[in-house]
Formats: C-alpha cells, sequence, structure tokens
C-alpha cells in the first residue's frame, strides 16, 4: 500500500506539531508540509499536491469550511478531512457542503484518523460515527428522507392507479355488479 501524502493544518501550535508528530508514526501515512491557517493551505496545497488535506475549521484570516471551498473550486479532486472540536450541526453541515470528504472529532485515535486519510484518499466518505448519529438525530424525523419517486424519461411521474370507487365515478360505462349482471341477463 502507498503512503497517503497529508498536509495538516491547525492554527494551535502545538496541535499541529503534535499531530504531524503523530502522523508521521502510522504507517502508510507522509506529512508533506503543515499550515497554520486556510490561506497557507491554499498555498502550500497548490505546492505539495498533497493526497489528502487534514483541516481544521476555526483559524484566523481563512477557516476551515472556506479554505475547503477555494480548494475545491481550484481543483475538484482534492480530497479533504476535518479533524475539528465542533460536532454541531452547522460545523457539519458548512464543511460537508464545502467540499470535505471526512469529518472527524478530534477525539478521534490515531487508528481512526489513519483509517479515515486512507477512505478518503481512496473516494470514500469517513464521518467519526458521532457525527454520522448526531446527522441523523438532527433530521426532523430521526430518520433520513425518503429518496424522491423515480421519474418517467419525459419527466412526468408515474399515474397512481385510481381506486376501483374513483374509477366507477370517472368511467359512465362501468356500473355496479349488480347492474352488470342485470343488464347481462336482459
Amino acid at each position: 500500500m502507498t503512503a497517503v501524502r497529508v498536509l495538516a493544518a491547525d492554527d494551535q501550535r502545538v496541535v499541529r506539531e503534535g499531530l504531524a508528530m503523530l502522523l508521521g508514526l502510522l504507517p502508510d501515512v507522509e506529512v508533506v508540509g503543515t499550515a497554520a491557517d486556510g490561506e497557507e493551505v491554499l498555498a502550500l496545497a497548490a505546492e505539495l499536491r498533497p493526497d489528502v488535506i487534514l483541516m481544521d475549521l476555526r483559524m484566523p484570516r481563512m477557516d476551515g469550511v472556506e479554505a475547503t471551498r477555494r480548494l475545491r473550486e481550484l481543483d475538484p479532486a482534492v480530497k479533504v478531512v476535518v479533524l475539528t472540536t465542533y460536532a454541531d450541526d452547522r460545523s457539519v453541515l458548512d464543511a460537508l457542503r464545502a467540499g470535505a470528504l471526512g469529518y472527524l472529532t478530534k477525539d478521534a485515535g490515531a487508528a481512526e484518523i489513519q483509517q479515515a486519510l486512507h477512505r478518503v484518499a481512496g473516494g470514500q466518505a469517513a464521518l467519526d460515527p458521532a457525527v454520522q448519529l448526531h446527522l441523523v438525530e438532527a433530521s426532523p424525523t430521526g430518520r433520513l428522507p425518503a429518496r424522491p419517486r423515480p421519474r418517467s424519461p419525459t419527466g412526468l411521474r408515474r399515474a397512481r392507479p385510481r381506486s376501483s370507487r374513483s374509477s366507477r365515478r370517472a368511467c359512465p360505462t362501468r356500473r355496479s355488479p349488480g347492474a352488470w349482471w342485470s343488464a347481462r341477463r336482459r
């Protein structure tokens, strides 16, 4: 398995350096750079071309959501995993809408981060289980929304079958079973 090249971004120096050290100890993970804010992420991503960017959300000058949005505008193939302390609806949805493929809280362990990096590098999504549950619970019904009905090739919805009662009213030649029997006997 080839090493996943990672650019780590966090505004807190001790977190950024600790994260780089932790990632450097993981097999199949190579830290190619670190950034202190979103603007630095944009510059380093263009220069270093990492496989995955591990991004904090709250950073000065440019936050992680805006940096993710701009990275994806510049190169739709860019892959971002958010690593943050925030798991509220707004933070999660904003990051995912901006184009992040992964979302982890800073409670994640080394193995979870490694797995998320490999999943996202392979084009799959990686969401912290607590975030998944939070998203489902945040929906109005506590369940995921229903899928839309399939449409016909012309874009029209398929007709629903009418009940027998409405069919009788709509069709003047149709009579009740008793009327049919008496008309047949004549």
